[in-house]
């Protein structure tokens, strides 16, 4: 966190790249203001998603480039703090870039999709996305296409958290109830707690190779 307060980094290049996705679907659009609530949830959780892994390239790149990952191992500290910073950083990075794509959604698309819906599922996609992606950031920094290879492991993965955030979502747009409201957010909260919990167990035996 003290690095990118300095360098600015992975907050630019996830506010660039939100507001560009946001902005292209607004330019393609023929009436953004009579956007469907299903598009709708689409665009914003496709910023998200693709601004996330493209930060998340970035993530372990001060420890590859500089090979500062065998010290920060060194620390007499559980490897699995090291994965757990890594998470509430990406975490909060995840955050603040909501925060900019909802903003621009609703000027670019005359709408407001604040809503319930929408609080309860950031915290619980944040979670679970920081997790996987933060786990598969480690392996694939030890690649050359690393970013290749980081979208094409990750977005399978996640596909029942984007389902669950987009329905969500989509309930918020719509201003209707959800009538799946605890199914999804089963779902959601089900895959956090999995992923959190094998993840972490794994990332200690990926380090150590």
């Amino acid at each position: 966190m003290l690095i990118e307060l300095k360098s600015k980094e992975i907050v630019v290049t996830i506010t660039l790249f939100s507001l560009l996705v946001v902005s292209i679907f607004a330019v393609t659009s023929s009436n953004p203001s009579n956007l469907s609530a299903e598009i709708g949830s689409g665009i914003i959780w496709a910023s998200i998603v693709f601004s996330g892994s493209i930060a998340m390239s970035k993530f372990f790149s001060h420890e590859e480039k500089n090979e500062t990952l065998n010290a920060v191992l060194l620390m007499p500290v559980p490897i699995e703090l090291i994965f757990f910073g890594k998470i509430l950083s990406l975490f909060l990075f995840l955050t603040i870039s909501e925060c900019l794509i909802i903003t621009a959604f609703s000027i670019l698309f005359n709408s407001n999709p604040l809503s319930i819906y929408i609080l309860i599922a950031i915290p619980v996609f944040n979670l679970g996305f920081s997790c996987v992606v933060t786990f598969f950031g480690i392996i694939s920094s030890k690649s050359r296409s690393n970013e290749i290879l980081l979208t094409l492991l990750l977005i399978p993965i996640i596909i029942p958290l984007i389902m669950f955030a987009t329905e969500l979502t989509r309930a918020g747009l719509e201003g209707i109830a959800s009538q799946n409201f605890n199914l999804w957010l089963s779902l959601g909260i089900l895959f956090d707690i999995v992923f959190l919990v094998v993840l972490t167990f794994l990332f200690g035996k990926i380090i150590e190779q």
